[in-house]
């Protein structure tokens, strides 16, 4: 599916499907935001279309790959960018991520993506409501800007259920929270990667001159700083977050460990003072008929005393070590 939306010199936004390109193409003063939202059977038809739009062969074939990580190539005429972007919110730190690719140009914005996106569908409420036209990267930027805000909220929501799992983690329940913890550290480590590419892009996108861009990224460098403020600030928060949850599983199982010491500790005193009375009844619970004690008419009160002044040496020594 394509949807077009063109921007006159007026201020004034069309929208539309694929015939509107062929009107941005015969004046230049316009200029068009293309969306495609694609699927596997018309792969072929859109690589096509985007060639057409003097997009680089080997951008239309990262486009279309399934798997790909985020990244940033400087063209002639445009800026190719692959972000991974948000089609669905499952829970807490769970999303349905989606591969967009951006491509930038001075009058033509292309994003690319096989399902529904959330930043796109933003922006795309907030541009329809304003009718005034923004330039193609303010409106890419505000995709990813948009985009980010959603990670940035879930993510902040986040220490609220953190504090919860911690309450958890001392409560009968925390096995399961245990668990929680692990799921969630798996998902922070996804995110850690995901923020981590995206600032290495904006890093980068920073880091060229004017004269290296084909967009004119002065007037919006503002905005370029901001993105990538929020980025940052993603991948610190999903880094503290990452580690507070190791701190706490590493806790949790330093506090087990030490209890079941503390336990195998009294199990152990407790063998330690039975076992010489265990070998003392065995002997004397033998069935020999030679025994010399057995005739003896203070064995039975010498032995039990015997065994009770074992036992109480051995706690009185134990008790001193503070085993017990």
């Amino acid at each position: 599916m394509i949807n077009t939306y063109l921007y006159h010199s007026d201020d004034h936004v069309s929208a539309g499907n694929e015939e509107q390109i062929a009107l941005w193409q015969q004046d230049s003063t316009k200029k068009i935001w293309v969306d495609i939202k694609f699927d596997e059977n018309d792969i072929e038809q859109h690589s096509e279309l985007l060639a057409t739009l003097g997009c680089h062969a080997l951008a239309i074939t990262d486009t279309f790959r399934k798997r790909h990580p985020p990244k940033l190539e400087i063209f002639d005429d445009h800026v190719f960018l692959l972000y991974k972007g948000i089609h669905a919110i499952e829970n807490n730190l769970k999303y349905a991520h989606q591969q967009i690719a951006f491509f930038i140009g001075e009058r033509l914005l292309i994003t690319v993506h096989p399902q529904t996106s959330l930043g796109i569908n933003a922006v795309l409420t907030a541009e329809q409501a304003s009718g005034t036209f923004s330039p193609p990267i303010m409106i890419a930027l505000d995709i990813i800007h948009k985009s980010a805000g959603i990670y940035l909220e879930r993510t902040l929501d986040f220490e609220n259920e953190l504090s919860a799992i911690e309450d958890a983690l001392r409560t009968d329940s925390s096995e399961s929270a245990l668990l929680q913890l692990a799921s969630y550290k798996a998902e922070l480590i996804k995110l850690k990667r995901i923020f981590n590419y995206h600032n290495l892009i904006f890093d980068q996108l920073k880091n060229f001159s004017d004269e290296d861009l084909p967009i004119d990224s002065i007037l919006h460098a503002h905005k370029i700083n901001d993105v990538a403020e929020r980025l940052e600030r993603l991948h610190s928060l999903s880094q503290m977050h990452y580690d507070i949850c190791g701190d706490m599983i590493d806790s949790y199982i330093s506090i087990t460990s030490h209890q079941l010491n503390i336990t195998m500790r009294i199990l152990t005193v407790v063998t330690a003072v039975f076992v010489p009375l265990t070998f003392l009844a065995g002997i004397y619970g033998m069935n020999f008929e030679y025994i010399p004690e057995l005739k003896y008419r203070i064995a039975y009160p010498a032995l039990m005393t015997t065994m009770l002044v074992m036992a109480v040496t051995l706690i009185i020594i134990f008790k001193k070590k503070k085993w017990f």
